[in-house]
């Protein structure tokens, strides 16, 4: 028998007798439900909650989640190309969070509980894997280990940066192999596509600002690592409560969160804020969508109250008239800003160019390029790159003058 052999029947459980319970008197044992589980490599302790599809988390039900979910929806929302599975897509899903002893990563920190959701039949299940002390965490993990790679697509929260990285660490350390899914939805770089302009894109953030879900009583991320050390030395399952508790609220809002993005993407949405609008006018930019950005875009200049972002709109609505080859309305747009702004050249260079590639009216285009000048020379003081839009500017002006010559 060879070392992977031997590996593979390590990491088998065995299921042929009842789970061994430790001999340590464990205070409050009935503060939560929970099922002793054994391998070979010891016993740790599995909570399992089932929630109905009906069931609501936020702005959503949970059966929201597999509508309209398809390859497409997943790709986007994922931003990467999608790999080819067997199982429905729902399915074939595992949502995963953890709880850590530390919030900075590095070999001493561990996974004492993680969290998974996933969808079986009508339901949607949560199972928290919790190890009581650090002994636990092989068995816990072997289980872990399996589930993971029993579904093909993981989808966490920063969970690229911190939650599996350590998962692979510690399964590394444990001298387990590697779980083998194929794809990796890290929900935070999603949210942050979309909603850069909040403060905070963290999950509590979100909660608060975009899923309509306020946590009750619930004790702090950075709290937790203090909340289990000392559950380490009193053997107080109670202690462990709000713990379990803000891990499920983890899981559920991946769900949700998914879910708004799923139908924001999908065009469902109708009521986006105006700085949602630019920032889904960026995505359909960097997809090449330009017809859909410019949608977007004219929605979020009708919508926006803010003239930064009013502004910001505009010169970007402008570059995709541009491409799409409807130059008019790009011109519409740069006479708007000259309006509106007394501190932006953009617009008189985009005239200049205008008139003297598309119209070959060089002394309009020589018009423009002086006002941008003085423009440049009014607010040279607070310009960051004076000198190279000064001398892109004179360069531009000298061509034209000779242009204008030779008339």
């Amino acid at each position: 028998m060879n070392l992977r052999d031997k590996l593979n029947k390590l990491e088998k459980n065995d299921t042929t007798r009842e789970p061994k319970e430790k001999n340590i008197d464990y205070l409050n044992k009935d503060a939560f439900l929970y099922k002793i589980m054994e391998n070979e490599h010891g016993v740790y302790l599995k909570t399992t909650k089932t929630y109905p599809l009906k069931y609501k988390h936020g702005l959503y039900e949970i059966n929201k989640f597999s509508m309209q979910l398809d390859s497409d929806i997943l790709t986007t929302i994922a931003n990467t190309n999608y790999p080819e599975f067997n199982r429905e897509i729902s399915n074939n899903i595992l949502f995963i969070d953890t709880e850590t002893t530390g919030l900075m990563g590095g070999t001493g920190t561990v996974s004492f509980l993680i969290g998974i959701g996933y969808f079986e039949n009508q339901d949607f299940i949560v199972e928290q894997y919790l190890m009581r002390d650090y002994d636990e965490e092989t068995p816990m993990l072997i289980d872990i280990k399996d589930k993971l790679t029993n579904h093909d697509i993981v989808v966490s929260f920063n969970g690229k940066s911190f939650d599996l990285p350590l998962i692979k660490t510690r399964l590394i350390l444990n001298r387990l192999k590697r779980p083998d899914f194929k794809l990796h939805v890290d929900l935070l770089h999603s949210a942050r596509r979309l909603w850069s302009f909040l403060d905070s894109c963290s999950l509590n953030s979100l909660e608060e600002n975009i899923l309509d879900f306020e946590r009750m009583d619930d004790i702090p991320g950075h709290l937790i690592p203090g909340l289990y050390f000392e559950f380490l030395q009193n053997k107080d399952l109670k202690q462990l409560v709000p713990i379990l508790e803000h891990n499920r609220y983890d899981i559920l809002s991946l769900v949700t969160l998914f879910s708004h993005l799923k139908e924001i993407h999908l065009d469902n949405i109708e009521n986006l804020t105006a700085h949602e609008l630019y920032q889904m006018g960026r995505i359909r930019e960097k997809d090449k969508n330009y017809e859909s950005c410019i949608t977007y875009l004219e929605k979020s200049i009708k919508n926006s109250e803010q003239k930064h972002l009013e502004y910001k709109a505009m010169k970007k609505l402008s570059w995709q008239y541009k491409r799409v080859d409807r130059h008019q309305e790009a011109v519409q747009i740069w006479q708007a800003m000259i309006k509106k702004s007394s501190l932006d050249i953009f617009p008189y260079v985009e005239m200049a160019k205008f008139f003297e590639h598309r119209e070959k009216d060089y002394e309009k285009a020589l018009t423009y390029t002086n006002q941008a000048i003085e423009l440049l020379e009014k607010n040279r003081v607070i310009t960051n790159n004076y000198k190279k839009e000064r001398d892109a500017l004179e360069h531009r002006k000298e061509r034209l003058i000779k242009k204008t010559c030779k008339r």
